[in-house]
């Protein structure tokens, strides 16, 4: 072994051992504000009351898990309620049966129904017919055609890191027989598979925006999810286009053998079946959804309709369908903890008065203040101030911190809506990398952060532009 590989070595020890270090410090830090909180009145924190959510945020961009994280935000805040173990049980208890952790538990069955697609091939059926329909005969096709597949599959199962992994085994060999590079493709399932989120009717973030914003589905794609859509799909295309150029001749994929299925007649017409059979249920289900105006609970039902429906076309036997259904959820289990304990630290930061408290100190700022200009300020402090780990959490924190001063300003549902939608998807794509990043980046065997940054920052302004014009047309 060589003295640099040596060095190297005792490099990276050291560089562990102090993050570890800066962690611990932190924790004990914000242990004794914890402590000191807790001794004074809970009306005169001020903004000492958000001690959880900043250590949740800190904790997260150390690189701590972000379930740890947010153990660790409820003990400082548990801490600084005095609240005891009996009626934490208890809040944990009523949490089960919460708005956002049933957001989690869809999430969760979204898994599931993914699994079901992948082992009945409807998942790979859908993409093929997408990419076979537009044609492969050159960049421009193939392009829209990953774009396309990505929007359909992370819009359907409500992933995008699920629903890329399932198209990759198709795109990924023909882009590379029309010369497509890695980083473009990154960028590609990046912006594609973040619109498949913001425009599907049973994801995660529409379900909880149509709940917090109060709007219909048709109404929330018309004043936000459309316009946004428009905007980052054209920005990212550009952007694709410019990072071909930039990365053509330097970065490449090995293979450019696009794969054939070799199945029997039967089990091909199964296939085709189960493809059918999942995207005419997704299709029913919405428009069912919007006709009897069902409350975001209705994705549940549809999911587990989904999963059936396309199981049995598949040909896969009832317990065959729950296996994977199990097995996709399993993957998830992580994801409904999480948001199940997200609505604990609502309920805590609230005994805090919280909020009450940032809106008695932002209020002199803001006095006098267009409805327009404040939408705008609230989308502007999330985009740095976002919360780590779940777009649907930031939503949830976004409404409830501004939106007593949002509907205070006069500001209609159309413009809250454009503000949650606006706080918590923008900053997916920057300023700073982030963990759907490098997902998408290993994905399409990627390995260029940059160019990632470069499309996800031109997103931004581009984002930043519009709703800029939104704001003042909505309020």
């Amino acid at each position: 072994m060589s003295d640099s590989t040596l060095s190297g070595g005792r490099t990276s020890f050291r560089d562990l051992t102090g993050k570890k270090i800066a962690t611990g410090l932190m924790l004990l830090v914000f242990l004794l504000i914890a402590f000191w909180c807790q001794e004074q009145p809970n009306s005169e924190l001020g903004l000492l009351s958000f001690t959880p959510l900043v250590a949740l945020a800190l904790l997260s961009l150390m690189g701590v898990d972000i379930v740890l994280s947010v153990i660790a935000a409820i003990i400082f805040a548990m801490i600084m309620t005095s609240t005891g173990l009996s009626a934490m049980g208890a809040m944990l208890a009523k949490s089960t049966g919460s708005f956002i952790a049933t957001v989690g538990l869809i999430i969760m069955l979204g898994a599931g129904v993914g699994e079901v697609a992948t082992r009945t091939g409807a998942a790979i059926e859908l993409v093929r017919f997408v990419v076979n329909r537009i044609g492969l005969s050159s960049q421009a096709r193939v392009k829209f055609g990953i774009i396309a597949s990505s929007v359909l599959i992370c819009g359907s199962l409500g992933t995008m890191a699920g629903g890329n992994a399932i198209i990759v085994a198709v795109i990924i060999p023909v882009a590379a027989a029309v010369g497509l590079t890695p980083p473009t493709v990154a960028a590609l399932m990046m912006t594609a598979g973040s619109v498949g989120l913001f425009t599907g009717p049973f994801t995660p973030s529409t379900v909880t925006i149509l709940q917090l914003g109060g709007l219909s589905y048709p109404e929330y794609l018309l004043y936000a999810g459309l316009p946004m859509s428009a905007v980052t799909l054209v920005t990212g295309w550009f952007m694709a286009g410019r990072i071909q150029k930039m990365t053509q001749g330097k970065h490449c994929y090995h293979s450019a053998q696009v794969p054939q299925v070799q199945e029997q007649p039967a089990k091909f017409r199964r296939r085709k079946l189960s493809a059918l059979a999942f995207a005419a249920t997704i299709i029913v289900m919405a428009i069912v959804g919007v006709i009897i105006k069902a409350g975001f609970s209705f994705a549940i039902i549809v999911m587990l309709l989904v999963a059936l429906i396309t199981g049995l076309a598949g040909g896969l036997r009832p317990s065959e369908i729950l296996q994977a259904l199990y097995k996709g959820c399993g993957r998830l289990v992580w994801m409904f903890i999480l948001y199940w304990l997200y609505n604990p630290i609502l309920e805590l930061m609230d005994s805090l008065h919280a909020y009450q408290g940032l809106l008695d100190a932002t209020r002199p700022l803001l006095e006098g203040i267009s409805p327009a200009w404040l939408c705008f300020s609230i989308f502007a402090f999330n985009i740095v101030g976002h919360v780590p780990g779940a777009a649907v959490a930031q939503m949830t924190f976004t409404h409830k911190i501004f939106g007593p001063m949002l509907m205070a300003a006069g500001v209609p549902p159309q413009g809250l809506t454009a503000v949650l939608l606006a706080s918590s998807q923008v900053d997916w794509f920057g300023p700073f990398p982030s963990s759907d990043m490098f997902g998408q980046m290993g994905l399409a065997q990627s390995s260029q952060l940059k160019y990632m940054l470069y499309s996800g920052w031109a997103i931004v302004l581009a984002n930043i532009v519009l709703f800029a014009v939104l704001f003042h047309l909505l309020t």
